[in-house]
C-alpha cells in the first residue's frame, strides 16, 4: 500500500502542490483556530490514523479513511479539484487537511512545509513590529494574545503567571533598538496584555482569588516601574498617537472592563498621577466620563469623577461629588484620600475625610470584615492626623474605631492632655505592658503617674488570678511599674501599704511571695 500511496501522490503531484497551496493561502497561523487546526492535522497523518479506503484510476476518485474521536470519510474528487468530508465541517477540517498531508508528505517534506506555514506568523509579527504606530503594536499583543491564551476558557488559575511571562517574552523579542522607544514599547505593551489577559482572572474558589490578586499586584508594580521610567524620559513628538491610545486603552480598562475593581482603580490611577499629567488632557478623560453613558456593574463613577476635580483643583464640584458617598464604597473614598495626601493638597484631603466621617461608625463595624478593621482604623488615623480635625470630629472618629483604634485615641488624649481619661480607656479595654508601651504610657508616667496606680492594678491581679509562678513573675513586673508610678506622684506610704497588703492577701500562695521578695518592691 505504500508503493501504491507513493505511486498516486506522485501521479497526482500537481494537483496536491496546487491544493497546499490553497491551504496556505487560506489559512493564516496567526489565526488560533487555524493553527491548531493545521497541528491536528499532522498529528493524525503523522501518527498513521490516515488510510486509503479506495482508489478508482478511471474516475480518478480517491476515498480516505480517517480514525479520529468519531472516524470519518474524505474523498479527493481530482478531476473536479473538490474534496469532500462526512463531518460536514468548514472547508478545510483536519480530516481533508490530514488525508492531504500524507499526499503530500511522499512527493516533498511535510515538516518544512509546516515550518514554512508557521514562520508567517513571525514574520507577520515583525512586519507590526517594524510599522512603529500605535495599531501595529497592538496587533502584535493581539495575536500573541491569540496564540497563547484566547482558546483558553477553563484556565487553571495557577498557569497564568508562567502564561503570561511567556507571551511577555514573545513581546519582547521585537522591542525597538532605539533606547528613547523602549520603555514605552514595554508600557504600551504590558498594559495592553494586562487588558487582553483580564477576562480569564475570575476565578471559582477564594484561594484561587487571592492567587489572582496576587498576580495582578505583581503586575501592577511591573506598570508602576514602567510608568516611571517613561516619565522620567523626554517626551518624542511622534511618541503623541501612543499617549493617546494609552489614554483609551486604560479609560476602557477601568470603565468596561469586570472584576477587582480597586485593583483596576489603583493601576488607572498609576497613569493620571505620573504619566498624563497635561491638563488638557486630564480635562478631556473627565469629559470622557461624563459623557459615558454604559460602565461595568462594579465602577464608582462618582470617585473616579472626583479623581479628576482634585487634580483640576474643582474644589466645589470634588464636594458634590462627596455628597454621594455611600456607606459600603468607603475603601474607594480611601484610595482618594491617599492620592490627595500623595499630591499634598491638604484641602481635598480635609474634605474628603470630613465626608468620610459621619459614615465610619456603620462601616467598620457593619460592613468590614473583622480581619481587615485594624488596618482600616489605622490607615484612617494617620490620614486624619494630617488634618486639623476638631474635638467634636476627633471624638466621632475614635467612637467609631471602638478598641481597633485604641493607639490612635491614646496618643489623641495624651495630645490633649486628658491622661484620666487614657486610664479609663484602658481599663476599659485591658491589653498588656507591651501594648501600654505603644499607647504612650511613658509620656502619661512623665506627666501624670498617679492615673496609672489602678490600671496597673488591675493588670497585676489578672496575672495573679492564672495561678502559676510565670504570671506570677509577670504580676511582679507590673507592680515594678507601678512602683515607679507610685515614686513619681510621691506616694511612697501608701505604696509600702499596698506591698504589705499584698502580701498579707496572698500568704498562701508561696511561689508568689518569692516572686514579690525576689522583686524587692518596697520604696
Amino acid at each position: 500500500m505504500n508503493t501504491n500511496i507513493s505511486e498516486i501522490a506522485k501521479k497526482y503531484e500537481d494537483a496536491i502542490r496546487n491544493n497546499m497551496a490553497a491551504i496556505e493561502l487560506e489559512l493564516n497561523s496567526s489565526v488560533p483556530e487555524d493553527e491548531e487546526l493545521v497541528r491536528r492535522a499532522a498529528f493524525l497523518a503523522r501518527h498513521n490514523y490516515v488510510k486509503i479506503s479506495s482508489y478508482s484510476e478511471v474516475l480518478n476518485i480517491l476515498h480516505f479513511v480517517v480514525q479520529d474521536a468519531t472516524p470519518a470519510t474524505a474523498t479527493f474528487y481530482i478531476n473536479d479539484d473538490l474534496f469532500t468530508c462526512d463531518c460536514r465541517n468548514k472547508k478545510w477540517c483536519r480530516h481533508k487537511l490530514a488525508a492531504m498531508f500524507v499526499l503530500y508528505q511522499y512527493i516533498d517534506s511535510l515538516s518544512g512545509w509546516l515550518e514554512n506555514f508557521r514562520s508567517q506568523k513571525l514574520n507577520q509579527l515583525s512586519l507590526f513590529k517594524d510599522e512603529r504606530t500605535p495599531e501595529s503594536w497592538l496587533k502584535l499583543v493581539e495575536n500573541i494574545y491569540k496564540v497563547n491564551l484566547y482558546n483558553q476558557q477553563s484556565l487553571n488559575p495557577y498557569l497564568i503567571e508562567s502564561i503570561f511571562a511567556d507571551m511577555q517574552s514573545q513581546i519582547a523579542k521585537h522591542t525597538p533598538l532605539e533606547r528613547e522607544w523602549r520603555s514605552l514599547y514595554q508600557l504600551f505593551t504590558h498594559m495592553a496584555l494586562l487588558s487582553h489577559t483580564w477576562k480569564h482572572l475570575h476565578p471559582a474558589n477564594e484561594s484561587a482569588r487571592s492567587y489572582m490578586i496576587n498576580f495582578i499586584e505583581q503586575e501592577s508594580q511591573a506598570l508602576k516601574d514602567y510608568i516611571r521610567l517613561t516619565a522620567s524620559k523626554s517626551r518624542l513628538f511622534a511618541t503623541d498617537p501612543f499617549y493617546d491610545t494609552l489614554q483609551q486603552m486604560t479609560h476602557y480598562f477601568l470603565v468596561k472592563q469586570e472584576g477587582y475593581f480597586e485593583e483596576r482603580l489603583y493601576i488607572y490611577t498609576l497613569f493620571w498621577e505620573s504619566m498624563f499629567n497635561e491638563k488638557k488632557r486630564r480635562e478631556l478623560e473627565l469629559d470622557m466620563l461624563r459623557a459615558e453613558k454604559d460602565f461595568s456593574s462594579d465602577v464608582n463613577v462618582e470617585s473616579i469623577r472626583a479623581m479628576f476635580f482634585l487634580m483640576l483643583k474643582k474644589y466645589d464640584d470634588l464636594q458634590q461629588s462627596l455628597t454621594q458617598i455611600k456607606v459600603d464604597e468607603l475603601l474607594v473614598w480611601l484610595d482618594l484620600a491617599h492620592f490627595a495626601d500623595r499630591n499634598e493638597d491638604s484641602e481635598a484631603l480635609q474634605m474628603i475625610l470630613r465626608s468620610m466621617l459621619p459614615m465610619l461608625d456603620e462601616f467598620i463595624n457593619n460592613w468590614l470584615a473583622t480581619r481587615y478593621r485594624s488596618n482600616f482604623v489605622n490607615t484612617f488615623n494617620r490620614l486624619c492626623s494630617k488634618i486639623n480635625l476638631t474635638d467634636e470630629e476627633a471624638e466621632v472618629l475614635f467612637t467609631a474605631s471602638g478598641m481597633y483604634g485604641m493607639q490612635p485615641f491614646s496618643h489623641y488624649l495624651i495630645e490633649k492632655e486628658r491622661y484620666l481619661e487614657w486610664a479609663a480607656l484602658h481599663h476599659r479595654f485591658p491589653s498588656s505592658l507591651a501594648y501600654l508601651e505603644l499607647c504612650g504610657v511613658k509620656d502619661v508616667l512623665e506627666y501624670k503617674p498617679e492615673v496609672l496606680l489602678p490600671l496597673y492594678h488591675a493588670l497585676a491581679l489578672e496575672e495573679v488570678s492564672q495561678k502559676s509562678r510565670q504570671h506570677y513573675k509577670q504580676a511582679v513586673r507590673v507592680w515594678k511599674k507601678m512602683k515607679s508610678a507610685a515614686k513619681k506622684s510621691a506616694k511612697n506610704e501608701y505604696w509600702n501599704q499596698y506591698v504589705e497588703t499584698l502580701r498579707q492577701q496572698y500568704k498562701r500562695l508561696r511561689a508568689l511571695q518569692e516572686e514579690i521578695e525576689k522583686g524587692n518592691l518596697k520604696l
